[in-house]
């Protein structure tokens, strides 16, 4: 089964697309927190949206989290009919293995991190999240977040599952100078013996760069992924 779900995303245009999902599979035999850092519009959904559907293609569970009200099935459907080439009945079979819910409140993700302990789940994605604890008053924010990266970390090693969460990189301007400076929302620990960090890139319409900054064995790799649907 897995030869044949190999060879079927071996047939893609893109061969980058092969070599995330070899990376997905080593990183899914042992607990892993995945950060995607970049600035709106880079790509960093689009990458989600990617790995849930090599995610379906291999028999995995995933639950995805959303904090912006962004989510786009029909875009997952349009990658899995590309890597693939599934009918409508595999469509059906793969877009079920892909649990999806909204947060609206920082609070209330706070507290399905109790009940994600005890689901069977592969691989949890949080997308867009960090600027919901904003909204946190009389709170430590930085801590806050801290508090939840943590937790977060503790589930993958626990569970032996993925994690995947995106986060924002600001933009900013300095007076009187044209050049910018780029950090991000909050600070976030690198958690070193469970954490993987990379930088999303968008080089043009239609391809994103995944750029690895943690842990060392990885900054030299980088990956650019061509998500053209046509």
């Amino acid at each position: 089964m897995n030869i044949f779900i190999h060879e079927r995303i071996s047939n893609l245009i893109d061969s980058e697309v092969t070599k995330l999902d070899s990376l997905l599979l080593r990183l899914a035999q042992k607990g892993t927190l995945i950060e995607l850092v970049g600035k709106k519009g880079a790509g960093r959904t689009h990458l989600v949206y990617l790995i849930c559907s090599l995610n379906s293609i291999r028999n995995k569970k995933t639950l995805y989290l959303d904090g912006s009200g962004n989510f786009r099935p029909e875009l997952i459907k349009e990658y899995l009919l590309k890597i693939a080439n599934a009918n409508d009945e595999e469509l059906k079979k793969y877009l079920k293995k892909i649990t999806y819910q909204r947060i609206y409140e920082a609070d209330k993700l706070v507290l399905l991190l109790k009940k994600i302990k005890v689901l069977e789940i592969d691989c949890i994605i949080f997308d867009d999240m960090m600027p919901l604890f904003l909204y946190n008053q009389n709170k430590d924010i930085r801590q806050e977040v801290r508090r939840f990266i943590r937790e977060i970390a503790m589930i993958a090693i626990v569970k032996n599952i993925t994690i995947v969460f995106t986060s924002t990189l600001i933009e900013k301007f300095e007076e009187n100078s044209f050049e910018s400076l780029n950090y991000e929302l909050f600070y976030h620990d690198v958690i070193r013996y469970v954490h993987i960090k990379a930088n999303i890139k968008k080089r043009n319409q239609n391809t994103i760069e995944c750029e690895f900054i943690h842990p060392k064995l990885l900054i030299d790799s980088r990956l650019i992924i061509n998500l053209d649907r046509s």
